[in-house]
């Protein structure tokens, strides 16, 4: 209500300011001696102290409800006081009428009934004493004015009072919709924000989790939105049966969930209860009739150990999330001390990066991939590489997923695959490249494709230009990338599976994505020589892959002696030290030329 009535208190305050520094000037010129000084002092201090009320007491920031109302009460009184003093020294019939007036202002400014009621009966009861003086055919028509003011008045102030309250109502109403998320009805980002902000503010202890689903979006893409949204609204449902008072529930994105679990826990403590959401939200969703499943990572970061900003807690939990997300799937990472320093560094590349020429400091390696039977090199995976003036050269591993944090490795690849056709420009026809898409990348549609339309624009021919995926990248939403991988196929582009065998689905992919080659874990093939298992499970891959009429290359291959030992089980592709390191666009076309020359000797001898 105070909200309300400032702005209404703070508007009158101004123009009565105005006028009674008119009528100070006006008592200036009408009046002299003891009348001046009682008229004059009364208007300028009203003047006065109006100019207080409103640039010092009722700043356009909040104001109590008490002070409005005394505030207001005192504006009344000092109206009321100059009109009483000119009336009691210069009474006039016709000037009987401002406290008429007087009861109509009051009646609109009042911040409260009692405050408004007790000035219009002070102006009306002092209009009835004055009227006395007056003639009778005065004094009854003022008496009949001021009855009628009295019922205007008031009545005037319960209506004006009703709107504001039906305005306070419809705003309170559209805070609280824009504070909740018109889907699923829980906090908003901005809402849960504000509360985290609250709490920081108060110093209150608390942890916050930044829940991401896995395998929302494919459920997005297979059966509509419509369906994607009550299933949304079905995890919400489930989260708030395992909340309490102490914790606390927002949608902050697509699929992402902020948790709040106020007070103080143990590490111990908050995995049980991230645990216990995502066991939750796993259970088979029942969409007749169908049965659809979801799961769940989640990444907690405490206030005030872990940092002592909403910013700084938010940027912690959600790096644990990014953690759990990369080597704990479907758990609670919990952020550590350990991260801390590995959080500072990604930071410290991620602001490198942003500040980076890529296309002066990134360059791309080969390494060749070679034919067996054939003994010819037939293709080279592109490398990535960075040379940072302020960090040195950057391990490959580290600068891609720092580029996937900061949202900026999209511009990495489109760099890196601009340089990858520019070498392949320079190859013989024969000779095709392997180039690595990250997560991120095969997410994209739009960006796949125009790294299709580079291609086309040169007239390369796709069946020269192999995209290489890991499990990872296509594990979050595998029908999705079965899509896309489908129609990039269907362009004549080769996809290959990268690290087969490391991942608890690889043979899933076998069947569902559209493979030409598989690239076999570099673990199992250094481990042949050891371990019968792994030697038949090398064994099994190539035996499977020829039935498939799928090429399948053996990686980390470094020494003669791991070649001898894998050449009985007639291994079609090797990638490795041992056929060559990964190497410079000019090496590549050294040994390219080199090759073309010992075909040429040997045709003629």
């Amino acid at each position: 209500m105070a909200d309300a009535y400032r702005p209404i208190v703070r508007g009158f305050l101004l123009p009565g300011c105005a006028y009674y520094v008119f009528v100070t000037w006006g008592h200036w010129e009408d009046e002299t001696g003891l009348p001046f000084l009682i008229l004059a002092g009364i208007s300028l201090s009203t003047a006065i102290l109006y100019a207080i009320f409103r640039w010092v007491m009722l700043p356009a920031g909040g104001t109590p409800l008490r002070r409005l109302e005394a505030i207001g009460l005192i504006t009344n009184l000092l109206m009321y006081a100059n009109v009483l003093a000119y009336m009691t020294l210069h009474f006039e019939e016709q000037k009987l009428i401002y406290f008429v007036l007087m009861a109509v202002v009051f009646s609109t400014t009042g911040v409260t009934l009692r405050a408004t009621l007790a000035s219009v009966v002070i102006s009306i009861g002092t209009l009835f004493i004055f009227a006395r003086q007056a003639t009778p055919e005065i004094a009854h028509q003022f008496a009949f004015i001021g009855v009628a003011t009295s019922f205007a008045s008031l009545g005037m102030a319960t209506l004006l009072r009703k709107a504001i309250l039906r305005q306070i109502d419809a705003r309170l109403f559209a805070d609280q919709l824009a504070a909740l998320d018109s889907l699923t009805g829980i906090a908003n980002r901005r809402s849960i924000f504000a509360r985290v902000d609250r709490l920081v503010e108060e110093k209150t202890p608390f942890w916050i989790g930044i829940l991401d689903l896995d395998g929302f979006k494919s459920i997005n893409d297979i059966y509509g939105h419509a369906v994607g949204d009550h299933v949304l609204c079905e995890v919400v449902d489930r989260l708030g049966d395992r909340g309490d008072a102490g914790i606390q529930f927002g949608r902050i994105g697509g699929d992402e969930f902020a948790v709040v679990v106020i007070g103080e826990h143990e590490a111990s403590e908050i995995e049980a209860i991230g645990n216990g959401l995502i066991k939750a939200i796993s259970r088979p969703y029942e969409m007749q009739p169908m049965l659809l499943s979801l799961g769940g990572t989640i990444g907690f970061a405490q206030f005030p150990a872990m940092g002592d900003s909403t910013r700084q807690i938010y940027e912690k939990a959600d790096f644990a999330l990014y953690r759990g997300k990369q080597s704990a799937r479907g758990q609670t990472v919990v952020f550590t001390s350990d991260q801390d320093q590995e959080m500072r560094e990604a930071l410290s590349l991620e602001r490198a990066l942003r500040e980076a020429n890529l296309e002066q400091e990134l360059y791309l390696l080969f390494q060749p991939q070679f034919d067996v039977k054939k003994q010819a090199v037939v293709s080279f995976e592109a490398l990535a590489r960075w040379q940072s003036p302020a960090l040195g050269l950057v391990p490959p591993d580290r600068f891609i997923r720092a580029a996937e944090r900061a949202g900026l490795i999209q511009s990495v690849t489109q760099v890196l695959f601009s340089k990858a056709l520019d070498a392949l420009d320079l190859w013989p026809e024969h000779i095709t490249i392997s180039f690595n898409l990250s997560a991120q990348d095969l997410a994209d549609r739009a960006f796949l494709f125009s790294l299709v339309a580079q291609v086309t624009k040169r007239g390369i021919a796709p069946y020269r230009v192999e995209f290489e995926i890991t499990e990872t990248a296509v594990m979050k939403d595998i029908a999705a990338s079965r899509l896309l991988l489908e129609d990039l196929s269907g362009l004549g582009f080769r996809i290959a599976l990268d690290d087969f065998g490391s991942g608890y689905s690889s043979f899933e992919y076998l069947d569902q994505l559209p493979l030409n080659k598989v690239k076999i874990d570099k673990t199992f093939v250094r481990k042949v020589a050891q371990s019968a298992t792994s030697r038949e499970i090398v064994a099994g891959i190539i035996t499977l892959c020829r039935n498939l009429d799928l090429k399948c290359v053996l990686e980390g291959v470094e020494t003669e002696e791991e070649m001898r030992n894998l050449s009985p089980l007639s291994p079609q592709l090797i990638q490795g030290y041992l056929y060559g390191n990964p190497m410079s666009q000019r090496d590549v076309l050294g040994l390219l030329l080199a090759a073309e020359h010992a075909e040429e000797a040997e045709s003629t001898a």
